[in-house]
């Protein structure tokens, strides 16, 4: 078997991975959160951009910040395994040429949403700017310009053993990036585009000259950013459904253990003591619930009218409840709970302790959020918080839960 059929199958098996696990994750639940979301967005962006007076600089400055946010996600797709530095090395040439392929390969999967998020800029500009919608390419090839640069530098960063410098030319590619949109957010499309290509032009060139085909590929490397490229993937749809592939390197938090067993000693509960600290130490969990919350932090503050802001609340407070009731797998891989002699019923009762605090917790961070703006949408929100969050907890989860066990 060649390196080229190796790395054929290794990617039609990745894709027969991701495609078997996606069809958990686009269930009927979140494909409707997603449109309701998308909807519920839409309405709110396009109301808060007939607010916008012509140069305002506060909206373009968070575009910028936004827009250098989806640039920089995404990782070159290299399907490098932790056996490759003893197999494949003598054949480092060839594996070179795949990793150039898969750099063309990745710029084209995510150029999609790179042009879904530029679309998404142009009503902005469109008014900041005083420009035509139809200028929309100039500002969509400066972004494909800055990303494409962006993978050349990640493959760069394969060949350089230096950490700080590895560090350096990382940080130069963020700098053209911000200077490339401020340029076209600020300035004008056209120039942006200019400075980019220029700038992307003298780059490449001087890092080819640096970096000639002597250089050696940094094993290590490489599978380390690939593994935690599938770990951020299995992390997500981890949220949906079990994933085998998944690594938890659970990370100790001191400044919450007097918090944690206070609570626990209320009503000396040893399953809540084992949960609460499952869910601080995780992550996926803890990093899921933050995340949720600044985004629905943001719709809020972006949108008009108490409807669309009890939909959003009720939305975000369903998504994030949703998705933590894989917590309840925590119990079911721990065998100690198999011996350990207390009321099986107290798994069931400290999940909805833990989500129903949860929730709680969000729902004052939106309400709190929305009272710079108005009171009287911030009491429909509370009302509605308490209705859903009882309901949820109350009825919703013991049977979702049941269902599991």
């Amino acid at each position: 078997m060649t390196v080229i059929s190796l790395f054929k199958q290794r990617t039609r098996i990745y894709q027969k991975q991701l495609s078997r696990y996606m069809k958990y994750v686009l269930n009927d639940h979140f494909v409707l959160a997603v449109l309701l979301l998308l909807g519920a967005g839409g309405f709110g962006y396009s109301n808060y951009v007939q607010t916008i007076s012509n140069g305002a600089i506060l909206p373009r400055v968070i575009l910028v910040i936004v827009m250098i946010l989806v640039l920089s996600a995404g990782r070159i797709t290299t399907l490098m395994q932790s056996a490759d530095i003893v197999f494949l090395l003598p054949l480092e040439a060839e594996v070179k040429g795949i990793l150039k392929k898969n750099i063309w390969k990745s710029f084209i999967f995510l150029a999609i949403p790179i042009a879904f998020a530029s679309a998404a800029a142009m009503p902005l500009l469109v008014v900041t700017l005083e420009i035509e919608f139809n200028s929309w390419p100039i500002f969509l090839a400066t972004a494909l310009l800055l990303k494409f640069f962006d993978l050349k530098v990640q493959y760069i960063t394969f060949l350089e053993k230096d950490h700080t410098r590895r560090l350096l030319i990382m940080s130069a590619s963020k700098i053209l990036s911000a200077v490339g949109l401020i340029f076209s957010i600020f300035v004008n499309l056209y120039s942006g585009l200019i400075l980019v290509a220029f700038l992307g032009l003298v780059g490449t060139y001087y890092l080819k000259k640096i970096y000639s085909k002597d250089k050696s590929l940094q094993w290590t490397i490489v599978i380390e950013k690939e593994e935690n490229r599938l770990q951020k993937i299995y992390r997500f749809i981890n949220l949906f459904t079990e994933v085998t592939f998944l690594e938890q390197h659970p990370n100790r938090l001191k400044w919450l253990d007097k918090w944690i067993e206070t609570q626990s000693r209320k009503n000396n509960d040893p399953h809540y003591y084992y949960i609460v600290r499952s869910f601080y130490r995780n992550q996926s969990y803890s990093g899921l619930v933050l995340r949720l919350t600044l985004i629905g932090i943001l719709l809020i503050l972006f949108s008009s009218g108490v409807i669309i802001k009890l939909i959003l609340t009720i939305l975000f407070l369903y998504l994030i409840g949703f998705q933590l009731t894989t917590i309840y797998q925590q119990f079911k891989q721990n065998f100690y709970f198999q011996l350990y002699p207390v009321p099986e019923t107290g798994k069931i009762k400290s999940i909805q302790r833990l989500i129903g605090e949860i929730l709680s917790i969000v729902a004052i961070f939106f309400i709190g959020a929305n009272l710079t703006q108005e009171i009287y949408s911030s009491g429909i929100m509370l009302i509605g918080s308490l209705i859903f969050i009882y309901g949820f907890t109350s009825y919703y989860l013991p049977r979702r839960l049941s269902k599991i066990e």
